[in-house]
């Protein structure tokens, strides 16, 4: 699946909408496409002898935010990809614009790409062991935390029993201890994460269905789960934006197998939520009374 439509055939296929001075500038970048990344506003509409004005009008009239969005698109399709410096974090005194674009085009395109490795047959593995378990339990340190976090939120929500805490100690004892029909999720980007590790081998020493939620299908724990759930991870950059990226995959990764489970019981689950609402708003509604 194409993250968005190549911008060299966008263009073509607005020319004939646009306004005279549009065209003009449009049939100037299709055969300046690498010279106009380098370039900026002033300097695009001098070159192809327009206003400034009409390139900002000429970016939304094909569907583009602004000019930044343009240079990025521009950029990506000239190299045949995301090219390395649009995945760096920021350059000294860089435009919010752009930097709210790269990021855009980072989540984006990190989205579409879980999309494609997540398998649908692990997906329904997974949702029919929740109907099994009495229990779930979760872990995840780090950024994977939030994850867990978020995973813990939406399934107790409907009902399904979630133990979740940062103590691997207290964790592993609970794992010990818990019935084999349970279910153990541990979430590591890297997939190579010490304590997730050893308390998935403790849930598997005991019997528990494991799961695993990780960017790397080759990484030790993806290796001795039942059933891994592999995301996209994003390139290493100095600040991390690839640690937020990949969260973002991870709770994609959560929402997929969350509402997978949802449609499975819509109509129950849809109940359960309206009771829970409405009786959470009557008794904080008492409460502050």
């Amino acid at each position: 699946m194409e993250l968005e439509k190549n911008i060299i055939l966008q263009i073509k296929s607005k020319l004939t909408s646009l306004s005279k001075s549009e065209k003009k500038l449009g049939e100037y970048i299709l055969s300046h496409a690498v010279e106009t990344v380098n370039d900026n506003t002033s300097e695009l509409a001098k070159k192809a002898g327009v206003s400034p004005a009409t390139v900002v009008r000429f970016c939304r009239s094909i569907g583009l935010s602004g000019f930044s969005q343009l240079k990025i698109r521009l950029y990506a399709d000239a190299s045949g990809g995301l090219d390395r410096e649009i995945y760096t974090d920021i350059t000294p005194n860089e435009d919010i614009a752009m930097i709210a674009d790269k990021l855009a085009l980072r989540f984006n395109q990190s989205i579409t790409q879980t999309a494609n490795l997540l398998e649908t047959s692990c997906i329904e593995k997974i949702t029919a062991m929740v109907d099994k378990s009495p229990a779930i339990y979760v872990y995840g340190i780090g950024a994977s935390h939030v994850a867990a976090e978020d995973f813990t939120h939406k399934f107790s929500r409907i009902g399904k029993p979630v133990v979740h805490t940062l103590d691997h100690h207290l964790l592993g004892s609970s794992l010990i201890n818990a019935s084999k029909d349970c279910m153990f999720v541990a979430i590591s980007n890297s997939g190579e994460t010490n304590e997730a590790i050893k308390l998935t081998q403790i849930a598997k020493q005991n019997g528990l269905f494991t799961v695993g939620i990780t960017q790397k299908r080759d990484s030790t724990l993806a290796s001795i789960v039942d059933a891994p759930l592999i995301h996209h991870g994003g390139e290493a950059v100095l600040l991390r934006s690839a640690a937020t990226t990949s969260l973002a995959a991870q709770l994609f990764t959560i929402d997929v197998l969350y509402f997978a489970y949802v449609a499975k019981h819509y109509h129950e689950i849809m109940g359960r939520l309206k009771n829970s609402k409405i009786n959470i708003q009557t008794f904080f509604r008492k409460e502050n009374n």
